[in-house]
């Protein structure tokens, strides 16, 4: 299957079930966090965000009232069927009431933002980890900066919704449902995919390494 990451970058995965059940039971990540059913913050640790202790009530105020704004009115699919106007807006809204108070914290980038976010709302917030900013940076606009932070998300909300993209994130989705892999969202599951793409890419030009999983 072919994916898109931020519409322009081009990667394949073979076989993304394997891929994704091979990722389950080799990584703590899935055992300790994406099998959790009641969620605190605290929990965005367990995905390796390495917040300190101290900041983490700091993140608890800002993420208090999150619920009341309006992207969490919407499953991802309802989210994704927005015109492009509404659905901006709703990211521009996040961005400004909640990312950038938690960019306000000292000690808090965009991947640690945004995986607080993911942490409370797993369904529909994606981590914007740092390989994919730096690959955003490279291929898709040079001047980016991370307090721009609406600009990747929208990019990666837009992505999403590309016809292949959708098409076989549900077509995996629910296959892992029917196999009882319970507890990855559609968010999560592309998260794998990225995530594994980028560093395959990374050791395949460092090292000479040939890749027949993920091109």
């Amino acid at each position: 299957m072919e994916f898109l990451l931020f519409s322009k970058i081009s990667f394949e995965v073979s076989d993304p079930v394997a891929l994704i059940e091979s990722y389950c039971f080799q990584s703590n990540f899935y055992a300790n966090y994406d099998l959790l059913s009641d969620r605190k913050i605290e929990d965005v640790n367990k995905i390796g965000a390495r917040i300190g202790q101290k900041l983490l009530p700091k993140c608890e105020v800002v993420t208090k009232n999150t619920k009341k704004l309006c992207i969490f009115e919407y499953d991802l699919d309802g989210f994704l069927e927005l015109n492009n106007k509404t659905k901006n807006y709703h990211i521009k809204e996040l961005n400004q009431r909640t990312i950038k108070k938690l960019l306000e914290i000292n000690g808090i980038g965009l991947s640690k933002a945004t995986k607080v976010l993911h942490t409370l709302y797993p369904k529909i917030i994606p981590m914007i980890d740092n390989a994919p900013q730096e690959e955003y940076r490279k291929e898709i606009n040079s001047q980016w900066m991370e307090e721009q932070s609406d600009q990747i998300l929208i990019d990666y909300y837009n992505n999403l919704r590309e016809d292949d993209n959708w098409q076989h994130l549900t077509q995996i989705f629910d296959i892992i449902s029917k196999n009882n892999l319970v507890g990855l969202t559609k968010v999560r599951i592309f998260d794998i995919f990225w995530w594994s793409y980028l560093k395959s890419k990374k050791l395949r030009q460092e090292r000479n390494i040939n890749w027949s999983t993920i091109k």
